[in-house]
């Protein structure tokens, strides 16, 4: 709570007055209000009024100001004043509604009085002492509270002279130190700028008179309640385009990620929500990669408060539409990351915080003991947990553009924890639980528009709920084009159902393993060719992933009898041992080790984490985008190294080049098999 804030609460006194009422004393007070704000500034200069410690009295300070017979006027006019707008604003601090008040035309007329003869008097500015000057402000702030009286801010050119106040204060705070009564008064400044931009048409307002800039300069505040009064203010303004237009032309991100780094965990929720909303804009986006921002982004997804990790995740899907950015992502580990959010294994927390009552809270000092983590109902933790995972789903369908994203999605079990997500829930938040399955759909959509996925799709739904799933086409982003799946799917009986969850569960890659061939786990099924198929195993005990070719050796090719067969077999063990001892390059695949088992020879060789060149050719197709010059060109000058190191160096042919035997891995690394 601001300082002087919290000693003006400690004089409250009780009164005889209900909520609409009004006593005579009270009335009396207020006319005599009136009658001081109606006198114009005076040339002397006026003396400040000193609060007392413990429990200062209004009573007290009037006799003191009584007593004192001897001062000149403009002095005793002076301290009465200031008493008087203590005592309105302990009076009506908890008064919302004042021009529905039975003395509505008195306060109008104090509001116009504070506004004209106050706050827009410059040589009342000028000379006013800093702590009348703050109350001034108080009394504006509870004041501003009711709509009407913003509208009236406005009409009477309030907005732009407290802009400019604003501007000085935070310039002075900024560059000399944290001088209390000019926390306070910030603290007072950004709560009236908040209240104003909470409204959609009044936004323009603020951003005419320029306040804008000089809240993105106090987001290097030390004092926290500042900083929050800034965010607060920000954030409602980012809530118009043309708002968010005018802020992201200044140079904002930078101390955005500061905060996200090493601030509190309130501070870091709003300035969350205030980037996910700037980067709508482009420059924003290219902020945060200039300024390094993804791995901040990312360490805030260990975070276990649901409104901070969804605002988070949001920001991830808007700056991943960059390709660079999106292949960031998935290096510092963020793919993993939000597959992980998807299980639904974690302990989340939330709040039922908004904007406006933060900053209530904010400026009335009460923010520090606000509790933030109160315990939300079972459904109100379901809906905001379906609206984060519905978060993660929109920046994995993003990310999967990327072809090595999207097989990294595959090999982190990200099929089978996203198709979880589309399965029917008896949740009562019915509207959120179809949401979140739609995007779960367009996530394995766009996963299904990689050609080597497809056969893994259809085998988990049945024929006619796959033909509307196909039909959606390619790489479709808008969210409706999925809603009539989602309503299929939730019409099917329950045995249908039950079919479709065991279809998901088979997919499981993190079960345990049902078949060993010889020392190794069988972990997935990558793929089958004219001679036999391709598996992902482990070895027993073993760690490391790898890959395993199963070749048929009574496939015709080895041979027409037994003999034949045996031969071909020796001669392939022996070249592949060969290959075993002497192949060392980066763009070649290693081979560990060949082994025959029931009639079938194993191959086992290093698991290239990528896709094949084919499957990049025809996503590319589908997308209808085409390999840029120099893209090619980084991928032709490894194969040629390859190529010059096999048939130069080695003397071996590979006598089957294809696009589907060059593997594309992280950052268009070449390897071929």
């Amino acid at each position: 709570m601001p300082h002087q804030d919290k000693k003006l609460k400690s004089t409250e006194k009780a009164t005889d007055k209900n909520s609409h009422g009004i006593s005579m004393r009270d009335y009396s007070d207020l006319k005599r209000l009136q009658s001081l704000l109606n006198v114009q500034s005076s040339n002397q200069q006026l003396p400040a009024i000193h609060f007392e410690s413990g429990q200062t009295s209004v009573t007290r300070t009037r006799q003191n100001v009584k007593s004192n017979e001897q001062k000149p006027h403009g002095q005793l006019q002076e301290s009465t004043e200031a008493v008087e707008l203590e005592n309105f604003s302990m009076t009506y601090k908890n008064e919302r509604n004042f021009s529905k008040h039975p003395k509505h035309k008195l306060f109008q007329e104090i509001f116009t009085a504070l506004v004209k003869n106050r706050l827009t008097c410059r040589d009342w500015v000028n000379q006013a002492p800093s702590i009348h000057f703050l109350r001034v402000l108080i009394c504006l702030r509870l004041l501003i509270r009711d709509p009407c009286y913003q509208e009236m801010l406005h009409s009477l050119g309030g907005i732009e002279n407290l802009a400019q106040y604003m501007e000085t204060v935070a310039n002075g705070y900024l560059d000399y130190g944290e001088e209390q009564h000019n926390v306070d008064k910030l603290v007072n400044m950004t709560y009236i700028f908040q209240k104003l931009a909470a409204v959609k048409n009044q936004r323009e307002w603020v951003v005419a008179s320029g306040a804008h800039k000089t809240l993105v300069n106090l987001l290097a505040a030390r004092d926290s309640n500042v900083l929050l009064g800034a965010l607060l203010a920000l954030t409602s303004l980012a809530e118009s385009p043309e708002c968010r237009e005018k802020i992201s032309e200044l140079t904002i991100v930078e101390n955005l990620l500061v905060i996200l780094h090493e601030y509190d965990l309130l501070s870091k929720r709003l300035t969350a929500e205030l980037l996910r909303l700037l980067c709508a804009e482009s420059q924003v986006k290219e902020q945060v990669k200039m300024y390094e921002g993804v791995p901040v982004l990312l360490s805030l997804l260990n975070s276990d408060h649901i409104k901070l990790l969804w605002s988070i995740v949001w920001i991830l899907v808007q700056v991943c539409e960059d390709p660079e950015t999106s292949v960031e992502i998935r290096i510092w580990g963020g793919i993993k990351q939000l597959l992980h959010i998807l299980q639904g294994e974690r302990n989340l927390v939330s709040d039922r915080s908004s904007v406006g009552s933060l900053s209530s809270a904010n400026a009335a000092g009460r923010i520090q003991h606000l509790h933030l983590s109160d315990d939300l109902s079972p459904d109100e933790m379901q809906e905001n947990t379906f609206s984060l995972q519905a978060a993660c789903c929109a920046a994995i369908t993003e990310l999967v553009l990327n072809e090595t994203n999207a097989y990294q999605v595959v090999q982190a079990n990200g099929i089978y924890t996203i198709a979880k997500l589309v399965l029917p829930t008896k949740e009562r938040n019915v509207e959120k639980a179809v949401l979140l399955q739609c995007y779960a759909f367009r996530a394995l959509r766009f996963l299904f528009s990689m050609e080597r996925n497809r056969c893994i799709f259809k085998r988990l739904f049945p024929t006619d709920l796959f033909e509307i799933f196909i039909d959606i086409g390619h790489y479709v982003r808008d969210i409706s084009a999925y809603e009539e799946l989602v309503s299929k799917l939730n019409l099917l009986k329950e045995d249908e159902l039950k079919q479709i969850a065991e279809s998901i569960e088979s997919m499981n890659q993190s079960k345990a393993p049902t078949k060993y061939i010889g020392n190794y786990a069988i972990l997935e099924h990558l793929g089958s060719g004219a001679f036999g198929s391709v598996y992902k195993v482990r070895k027993h005990n073993g760690q490391n992933l790898l890959a395993m070719k199963e070749v048929n050796l009574h496939n015709p090719a080895f041979g027409k009898d037994k003999k034949d067969r045996e031969s071909s077999v020796k001669n392939i063990v022996s070249e592949l041992t060969i290959i075993k001892e002497q192949l060392c390059h980066p763009n070649v695949v290693r081979y560990y080790r060949t082994f025959l088992e029931n009639d079938r020879l194993y191959i086992v060789m290093e698991l290239i984490e990528g896709v094949p060149l084919g499957e990049h050719f025809h996503s590319l197709k589908q997308k209808r985008q085409q390999f840029t010059e120099e893209r090619i060109w980084h991928i032709f000058i490894q194969l040629c190294l390859a190529l010059r190191y096999l048939h130069k160096e080695k003397r071996i042919v590979h006598r089957d080049l294809t696009p589907n035997n060059v593997m594309l891995g992280d950052k268009d690394k070449v390897t071929i098999s």
